[in-house]
């Protein structure tokens, strides 16, 4: 049998897992906060809950916006080479 394997070859990006266990936590934390109001549980944990995917949203976009950059910078190594 020929098998048909498709391999590639580009690197990921670099902080491609960072973002990816960052996102898989906000949406575990939203999750939690999903189950709590409709537990009705008190809002101070509800608003420490919000604050935490708050911050992770925020540093995911850096996260992305670092990625850019390096993507950006690569690209010029590349043309000047």
């Amino acid at each position: 049998m020929k098998y048909n394997v498709d391999v590639d070859l580009k690197p990921r990006p670099v902080l491609q897992e960072l973002i990816e266990d960052l996102t898989n936590k906000m949406l575990s934390q939203k999750r939690v906060l999903a189950d709590l109001k409709h537990m009705n549980v008190g809002s101070s944990l509800v608003r420490g809950l919000q604050a935490d995917i708050k911050l992770l949203d925020q540093v995911i976009e850096r996260c992305y916006a670092q990625q850019e950059l390096i993507d950006m910078r690569a690209e010029q190594l590349i043309g000047l080479n």
